[in-house]
């Protein structure tokens, strides 16, 4: 058609085309002016809907009068043709704007602004638009915004133009209501102007997929990437808006265009004070021997280091060189944040010291040609110092800096609180105490703490001469921690109860801040790694969300949530230690970056490795007292009781007021078999803390002694201080001491009674106890058809956890098996090995382990043990006995390695380690019932042996643990006919 005239329209090129018409640019000749010709294909003229359709959009259109909206000219028919001659606008399309790169934050705004007031203008006419998205939103070379092709509006009242299932317009812009071809309001453009200022902001569309099914899927079921994800100058406040209009229930979202559009006049009017507000705030002071042209001295560090050895303790039994004296910050300029001195509030009550020192030290962690020493490094120093207070004193700043190898440091002080905060900081030269600078900042109130911090990082660069800092290097502290003060507190007391063992408070803390920030990425990946009971499914949750918001977080963060992320939901630690080396080599001095990569290579089986990383992280800085505890476990577990009791010495040196260095050590004599020793540590960190967990595991150990009154007394000790949450633990111990004296039937009612509170209050994975619980004791009692009931119940909980890719079918095809259902076994196991090499290591000992179990059923021995091998070769050689490793050990001949791993059943209880304990494997919770009948087998083995008054002594504690059982066992009827026999007496 180009060339041709139309009435008055000369027709000068094609502009585009759609779903409903293509639309040319033409000269108007009776007007002189450009104007958009838009016409409706010929096979829709006949179709009187269509063209209703057609018709609905001009008169739509021609009411409005804005100059945000596009303007209709006219509306006619040629040659059987219906056009529409609408406003020519020069300029770009949105998607065309984007695909050329991201406008700056406050030009998105200007946009969206306008916009707001364009489609505004139509809701006040009851004139929903229907088709918002980037391709119909221009922008003018002046930057006049115009909403354009009103093609889908739907005037209140008027004739339904869409039929149920048919889903006009861009589907990933469609609002879910419209998805599901449902009534829709002026809700439904505000949710689609959410999709355009999402796809502005990042340049992705928040809803995707391959084709319209998946994309419908997307926005009615998934929840969008966090913006800051694609672009992390989003403020958190932006993000709000943004996902607010993305709301999918309409009545969450914003009700009305004109609300969304105050917000963002809000947020530019925030954006326009953050730029130029600080300065009312601050009052500098004249600086201090300080040449404004000489740049601070840095610390400089050779090619080739020379460590310097001082022994760190009495003998040093590692290959590894510890350096007492100091430790090499950076080649960078280099800072440690002291303290902030609180003279207004000396007992710094709201830890107002603490956050700004945390807050400071996170926001210049961000500048690349900084180097900042964290705090736990800095207390590490203190406590060699034989200081032990969480706030280092003045007299003692300057030797902690000298050893911590920085070049400058800083300390601070809290003048007043109300009724603003007055705040002073001065910056330090290490070596010669002189003072480089020093700003005094006034005028905030203590809500606004985080824009202090802001302010001083500001003044702490520019006083450091550090070249100009990138956009990242200078975002608000609140864009990569949370904008809730409170929300912080609480963070900062749960990182600091957590670094002391005390795991329920650190597990409050950590849960009452994200309930004050539901976006802080930090306080849910801290929840996610926290020590204690907490859920499987709840750390899965929390680690999806923390690794969902941390594109806004500062590198070395994200980096760290990223490398848990592989390696906890992909399931992929040799990924994961990989991402971590590089990441070490990014920052050799994060000592925690070497107890990830330790844990990697302990999941991967290289042990080895695992422990010269962990070396490593101690040459880093030999103070970390969490190195030296993991250090101590590692070599227990390969063995070497020297240097892991060494290990620990050091560790009780580092933390000798903290009770998990003498739950540490008791666990190193248990692990070595000890066990006298090991309970003499552990009651001894309860002289620290009685709750501590410690109780748990004496209380273990006392009920495989059958000293049942003193197993009960620790076991309760532990489970009544889980706090209110957890108290059901408290009835969980009872049917523990059931299942060890051979009350099968007492412990399944017991169990039975709790099943109903538990799944209804879940307490921390306590549901999943009870499942497997019941499957062991269903199973010992030969009711193989309750066992299957909860071993389905047990994966169907387990399926809904991505962390567990076997997600229960280990047992559910085990109890299979049992009750006679092979085929359904067979097919459980083929679909657990199709997706073998795509599991993580536990996971593939976990099947491997499994396959043993049902070729030992089939009585397959050999094949049993192979799988068994392969099942635990990652393991550490010290770790948990495997009671269908032994039997198939015995089956097959080997009888002196039987007896060996029996002997280890009689005493080896859990110890929450997952290294030792194996408790990946299948059959973790059998123990209480193991124990037991490993006295049995060790009856038949010493009886094999001819060894007979050991095989009477064996079976004698086997019928004593039993002696009330109140169920019939195999085992039991023949260990009195073994016995009788081997005493030469009549069996009872």
């Amino acid at each position: 058609m180009i060339g041709q005239t139309i009435s008055h329209y000369k027709i000068i090129e094609k502009l585009g085309e759609g779903g409903m018409g293509i639309v040319y640019k033409a000269h108007d000749t009776q007007l002189d002016r450009f104007v958009a010709l838009k016409f409706l294909p010929h096979y829709l003229n006949s179709d009187p809907v269509e063209k209703e359709r057609f018709y609905h959009e001009a008169r739509a259109t021609s009411a409005l009068n804005h100059p945000n909206i596009t303007t209709i000219y006219e509306i006619a028919e040629h040659d059987g043709q219906l056009y529409i001659a609408l406003e020519f606008v020069e300029g770009s399309t949105l998607k065309q704007l984007v695909k050329h790169e991201i406008p700056s934050n406050k030009t998105i705004l200007d946009i969206a602004i306008q916009a707001c007031d364009g489609i505004s203008t139509a809701h006040e006419k009851s004139i929903v638009h229907r088709d918002i998205k980037s391709d119909n939103i221009m922008v003018t070379p002046k930057g006049q915004v115009k909403v354009m092709d009103f093609g889908l509006a739907k005037v209140k009242g008027a004739v339904k133009l869409t039929n149920a299932g048919s889903t006009v317009g861009t589907a990933a812009y469609m609002s879910p209501e419209q998805a599901l071809a449902v009534d829709v309001d002026n809700r439904s453009d505000i949710f689609s102007f959410g999709v355009v200022l999402y796809e502005l902001l990042t340049a992705h569309l928040p809803f995707r997929g391959e084709h319209q099914a998946a994309i419908t899927y997307s926005l009615i079921h998934e929840a969008p990437q966090p913006l800051a994800r694609f672009n992390q100058s989003v403020s958190p406040e932006m993000e709000r808006i943004v996902l607010k209009a993305l709301e999918k229930d309409k009545t969450e979202r914003y009700q009305h265009i004109e609300d969304m559009q105050a917000d963002l006049r809000k947020e530019m009017k925030n954006m326009e004070y953050a730029r130029t507000g600080y300065v009312k705030a601050v009052a500098a002071l004249p600086v201090v021997n300080a040449d404004k042209n000489r740049k601070v001295l840095k610390y400089a560090i050779p090619a080739v280091v020379a460590v310097i050895i001082i022994a760190a303790f009495v003998f040093n039994p590692f290959s590894v060189q510890i350096n007492t004296q100091k430790t090499q910050a950076s080649e960078k300029n280099s800072l440690a944040v002291m303290y902030f001195q609180n003279i207004a509030d000396p007992e710094d009550k709201h830890h107002t010291g603490d956050m700004l020192a945390d807050l400071l030290i996170t926001s210049l962690s961000q500048t690349k040609d900084l180097e900042v020493v964290s705090r736990e490094r800095l207390y590490d120093i203190q406590k060699e110092f034989k200081a032990d207070s969480r706030i280092i004193a003045p007299d003692m700043a300057t030797k902690v800096a000298q050893r911590a190898g920085v070049t400058t440091m800083l300390l601070g002080s809290i003048l007043q609180h109300e009724p603003t905060l007055a705040v002073t900081a001065r910056i330090i030269d290490v070596q010669s105490g002189k003072i480089l600078s020093s700003v005094r900042v006034i005028g905030y109130s203590s809500k606004q703490i985080f824009a202090l911090v802001d302010t001083l990082a500001l003044l702490i660069r520019n006083d450091l001469r550090i070249a100009d800092a990138s956009p990242d290097e200078k975002k608000s502290v609140t864009t990569v921690t949370t904008n809730s003060i409170e929300a912080y507190r609480s963070y900062i007391e749960g990182v600091d109860l957590n670094g002391k063992f005390l795991n329920e408070e650190a597990y409050v803390a950590y849960k009452k801040a994200i309930e004050l920030d539901t976006n802080f990425a930090m306080a849910y990946y801290a929840l996610a790694t926290a020590r204690g009971n907490v859920s499987s499914m709840e750390r899965s949750a929390s680690l999806q969300k923390a690794y969902a918001l941390s594109g806004r977080l500062p590198e070395r963060e994200r980096l760290i949530i990223q490398n848990t992320y592989v390696s906890d939901i992909e399931n992929n630690p040799a990924k994961a230690a990989v991402l971590m080396e590089e990441y070490i080599q990014k920052f050799p001095h994060e000592k925690g970056a070497y107890l990830e990569l330790g844990a990697y290579y302990g999941r991967t089986g290289e042990l080895e490795k695992m422990g010269l990383t962990y070396l490593k992280g101690i040459q880093v800085d030999s103070l970390d007292k969490n190195l030296w505890n993991i250090l101590g476990y590692h070599q227990a577990g390969v063995n070497n009781k020297s240097k892991a009791l060494a290990a620990m010495e050091r560790y009780m040196r580092l933390a000798p007021a903290e009770p998990n260095p003498y739950d540490s050590k008791g666990d190193i004599y248990f692990i070595l078999g000890e066990t006298d020793s090991a309970l003499v540590w552990w009651k001894t960190a309860l002289k620290f803390r009685t709750d501590f967990m410690s109780s748990w595991k004496i209380g273990a150990q006392y009920l495989l002694r059958d000293d049942y009154a003193h197993a009960e007394k620790y076991l309760l000790q532990y489970a009544s201080a889980r706090g209110e949450d957890h108290k059901l633990y408290v009835d969980a111990v009872p049917p523990q001491i059931a299942m060890r004296q051979g009350k099968m039937n007492l412990a399944i009612r017991q169990i039975l009674e709790l099943l109903p509170r538990h799944a209804k209050q879940n307490p921390p994975d306590l549901i999943f106890y009870d499942y497997a619980d019941l499957i062991s004791l269903y199973d010992e009692i030969g009711d193989f058809d309750a066992a299957e009931k909860y071993a389905r119940m047990n994966a169907l909980e387990l399926q809904k956890d991505p962390a567990y890719p076997v997600a229960g079918a280990d047992l559910l095809a085990y109890v299979f098996h049992r009750n006679g259902k092979q085929n359904l076994s067979a097919e459980l196991m083929r679909g657990l090995r199709n997706n073998y090499d795509r599991m993580a290591p536990e996971d593939k000992a976990n099947v491997d382990y499994t396959d043993g179990v049902l070729a030992f059923e089939k009585g397959d021995y050999d094949a049993a043990l192979k799988h068994f091998q392969n099942a635990t070769a990652r393991a550490f050689p010290n770790h948990a006995p495997q009671y269908h490793m032994a039997l198939s050990l015995l089956k097959s001949g080997q009888t002196g390695d039987a007896i060996k791993e029996f002997h280890l059943l009689t005493w080896r209880s859990q110890m929450g380690n997952m290294f030792f304990d194996l408790d990946y494997l299948p059959f973790w919770n059998y123990g209480s019932v193991f124990s037991v009948k490993a006295h049995y087998w060790l009856g038949v083995a010493y009886e094999q042996q001819g060894e007979k008054q050991k095989a009477i002594s064996e079976y004698e504690k086997f019928l004593q643990i039993w002696k009330d059982a109140d169920f019939k066992s195999k085992e039991l009827e023949d260990a009195k006919i073994r016995l009788a026999k081997l005493k030469g007496v009549t069996a009872p």
